[in-house]
C-alpha cells in the first residue's frame, strides 16, 4: 500500500468517524427535546419521527460496522 493510499484511507475513515458522530449527537438532540415535553405531545411527535429515528439508527450501525472493516 503506498503511502497516498494510507492517507487516502484515513480520510474515509475520519469521514466516517464524523458522519457516526453526527448521527449519534442528533438522535441525542432529539430525546433531549423530546424528554421535557408533555407525554401527550411527545409521543405524537415520536410517531411522527419514528421511522426516521430508526432509519438514522440503522445508518449509524451500518456506518459503524464499515468503519470497523476499514479499520481492519
Amino acid at each position: 500500500m503506498t503511502e497516498g493510499q494510507k492517507s487516502g484511507d484515513e480520510a474515509v475513515r475520519e469521514q466516517v468517524r464524523a458522519a457516526v458522530e453526527a448521527i449519534e449527537g442528533a438522535l441525542r438532540g432529539i430525546v433531549n427535546f423530546l424528554t421535557p415535553l408533555k407525554p401527550t405531545l411527545r409521543n405524537e411527535l415520536i410517531q411522527l419521527l419514528g421511522k426516521h429515528v430508526d432509519q438514522a439508527r440503522t445508518a449509524k450501525e451500518s456506518l459503524e460496522r464499515l468503519l470497523a472493516d476499514l479499520e481492519r
